[in-house]
């Protein structure tokens, strides 16, 4: 009974909003292209990139970029569906939308044949599984409602940064490999181009983090669950030689001490070109650190829960074995033995990305202004 009365709610909503697209529908597309994430309140990176690429090459093209997370609660609830009407309206006015998460009104409306949507993804690949790899997992989706949101349906193209990537994300987007096309994200060529490092700053900022080692500890995000720092915060590190900074997911609630912490407006992808060592878990992170050839840890205290509540893409304990543990202190003492197998990173590297590094951003920006054009 609870299944029919969600099937048919869904459906009735379903249809409500395919109603009020058609009314948007009637008004003229613009030379406009829309970026629509709910991974954070402000523009992504990524979208900031491809912006002002998109800009100097064409500078009638408007961009406009939507960001808002959704937000647990009834209030917050309602207020992300009055901005669906916002989304809705830019779709229907625009010729190319970008997106680097599921966006439902994407998925569940009826398009005009103009539009053109590109997933770009809001990681350089997938560690952890997701979409339709974990339906009715304890982290994923519901098969039904899964199926009833039209989830991750209407894309004209994925984009991802290795042949092993296409793979998963063929799987996680329900999508034909010939609808994923070989780019790299943008942030790939900010991690790596001096033009964009912002280490000064920081220092600026932060003049201790110039003294000292610094070790990175940046989890990923567990749903319904808050991260486990028992182990780190009751380690005896020693501070004369070492500042640990913990940056956590922008969605993870744990409470870090402030001694941890650096302003949160200050970005990963800056924060991992000032640390010596960098400690993750399943976070995308560590491919994505990987090409400032930086020596990188998996704290993986959860392995065999996690494992069975969301699943494994890459089984970082296999292909990195030296560089996983348990427990922090066999990390901390790694870290203090220097032992580190370069020659195993870089394999681990060239396997998830093999992409133009310094050309990430124009290779994409001339990929959605041929899209855009056509």
């Amino acid at each position: 009974m609870k299944n029919i009365i969600l099937i048919i709610g869904i459906t009735i909503l379903k249809f409500i909003a395919n109603i009020i697209y058609c009314l948007y529908k009637l008004l003229p597309i613009r030379n406009q292209i829309v970026m629509i994430t709910r991974q954070s309140n402000d523009s992504t990176l990524d979208f900031q990139l491809l912006e002002n690429y998109i800009k100097q090459k064409d500078k009638d093209i408007k961009i406009v970029i939507l960001s808002k997370k959704l937000e647990k609660g009834v209030y917050n609830k309602i207020k992300y569906t009055l901005y669906i009407l916002k989304i809705m309206y830019y779709l229907s006015t625009s010729k190319l939308c970008v997106i680097d998460s599921y966006c439902i009104p994407v998925s569940i409306l009826k398009h005009k044949k103009r539009l053109k949507v590109v997933q770009i993804w809001h990681a350089s690949g997938a560690v952890k599984k997701f979409g339709y790899q974990i339906l009715d997992k304890k982290e994923g989706s519901n098969s039904l409602i899964a199926k009833l949101m039209c989830m991750h349906k209407n894309y004209d193209y994925v984009i991802a940064p290795s042949e092993i990537t296409e793979n998963v994300f063929s799987e996680a987007f329900d999508v034909p490999k010939d609808k994923i096309a070989r780019f790299g994200l943008p942030r790939l060529e900010y991690i790596v181009n001096p033009v964009y490092d912002k280490s000064n700053e920081i220092y600026k900022q932060y003049p201790y983090l110039k003294d000292k080692k610094n070790i990175l500890y940046i989890p990923t995000f567990r749903k319904n669950k808050e991260t486990n720092l028992k182990e780190l915060l009751n380690y005896n590190l020693d501070e004369k030689k070492y500042n640990l900074i913990i940056k956590l997911h922008p969605l993870d609630k744990t409470i870090v001490p402030d001694k941890y912490l650096v302003d949160e407006k200050i970005k990963s992808f800056d924060l991992i070109k000032i640390a010596d060592y960098i400690i993750t878990d399943y976070s995308v992170l560590s491919i994505e650190a990987s090409i400032l050839n930086k020596p990188i840890f998996f704290y993986l205290y959860d392995e065999e829960e996690y494992e069975k509540n969301r699943g494994l893409n890459i089984n970082v304990k296999k292909e990195l074995k030296s560089f996983t543990s348990k427990r922090f202190s066999d990390i901390m003492t790694k870290i203090e033995k220097e032992d580190y197998n370069m020659k195993q990173l870089n394999e681990y590297k060239s396997k998830y990305i093999e992409v133009n590094l310094l050309t990430a951003i124009k290779n994409l920006g001339e990929f959605l202004l041929k899209l855009y054009k056509e």
